[in-house]
């Protein structure tokens, strides 16, 4: 075969080219096995790091344990509630010349007076899937003045109480309406004036025993045993005794209910003698409330107390009557997280198995 010029210089150019391209593609080879290399290399330390975590935090494990605190706070329920605020009140003002007195017209011989009392009554539970912790505030606070045309004005205390209590209890029984469960509870007592001895009622109370929560009618029945620190005079003294309370409703129609509260507890021991000490007290409240708008009631209501000390040889009781103008509601706050970060967190722990 024979070559002219310019196809010999034609053929020799295109061996160039392709020496040139194939010295190209050995470079991008090199280039890429390199990269390659590198990115093995990487993979292998990652793979080498995951599998030391995977040795120490196994994934089942982190799994469980993750999923398991969300469901935790999706089914953690936070209730604000504002069991009563109430404010009874009532004034009599008489003012009229010494005639009607003489005379005897009853609605004229009477006495300027005066009944006031407030009462508070507030819970923060924390309600989580196997129990329930819960803080409670309660305070009452009730005067009588009297004040007669000749005598000095006097006045009385019908109630005088601040309370703060905290407790866990633990859902060992599940119902379709409430729960029972075994519980302890710490309490302190106290009182806004001082008695005419210039002393407080100061008291430390500490509670064990069984209790039934979020019935149908029942909000809450309890039994226990108590240990009570008092206080008020030094040195303290220590008493024991059991107590029942209870919580109930009787609902009458959509706007009406009737409300039960009480306890009675019993003492059956003490650390030392003290005649103001405490045998037995027993309180029961029942009210009757009418709904007027948004939590807004309308109550008449009866209150009873029972008690008898040590140094006495009857028993004291007061029993109270009226009407009350009260507010009550409940606030839940429900922590919640989508599924979608659930289904993020499924699938990120499927791509790091």
């Amino acid at each position: 075969m024979f070559l002219y010029g310019d196809d010999s210089a034609s053929l020799q150019n295109a061996v160039k080219s392709l020496d040139k391209d194939s010295s190209n593609l050995k470079l991008q080879d090199n280039f890429f096995n390199q990269n390659q290399k590198k990115e093995n290399l990487n993979n292998t330390k990652e793979d080498s790091s995951l599998s030391i975590l995977k040795q120490i935090f196994p994934n089942s494990y982190l799994e469980d344990v993750i999923t398991g605190f969300i469901g935790g706070v999706e089914e953690t329920l936070l209730k604000i509630d504002i069991r009563r605020i109430a404010i009874d009140f009532s004034n009599t003002t008489i003012n009229v010349s010494d005639e009607y007195r003489k005379f005897g017209t009853n609605k004229f011989s009477g006495d300027n007076t005066t009944v006031a009392s407030l009462i508070a009554d507030f819970a923060l539970e924390h309600n989580l899937a196997n129990s329930r912790i819960t803080n409670r505030l309660y305070a009452e606070y009730g005067l009588i003045i009297l004040n007669p045309k000749y005598e000095a004005t006097t006045r009385n205390e019908t109630a005088d109480n601040v309370i703060f209590s905290t407790g866990y209890t633990r859902k060992v029984l599940l119902f379709e309406n409430g729960f029972l469960g075994p519980f302890i509870d710490g309490e302190y007592q106290s009182e806004f004036t001082k008695q005419d001895d210039g002393s407080k009622n100061h008291y430390l109370r500490y509670k064990a025993g069984l209790r039934f929560l979020d019935g149908k009618y029942i909000d809450e029945f309890y039994f226990a045993g108590v240990g009570e620190i008092d206080l008020t005079y030094k040195p303290s003294s220590i008493k024991g005794a059991i107590e029942a309370g209870l919580r109930a409703k009787t609902p009458i129609n959509d706007d009406i209910r009737l409300i039960y509260q009480g306890f009675m507890r019993q003492y059956v021991g003490y650390s030392r003698f003290r005649e103001s000490d405490l045998l037995h007290n027993f309180s029961l409240s029942v009210r009757l409330d009418v709904s007027i708008n948004n939590g807004l009631a309308f109550s008449p209501f009866i209150s009873t107390r029972f008690a008898r000390i040590r140094g006495a040889n009857s028993m004291g009781s007061n029993i109270f009557t009226g009407i009350s103008l009260l507010f009550s509601s409940s606030i839940n706050a429900i922590s919640n997280i989508q599924g979608t970060q659930d289904a993020k967190l499924n699938e990120y722990f499927q791509s790091i198995q």
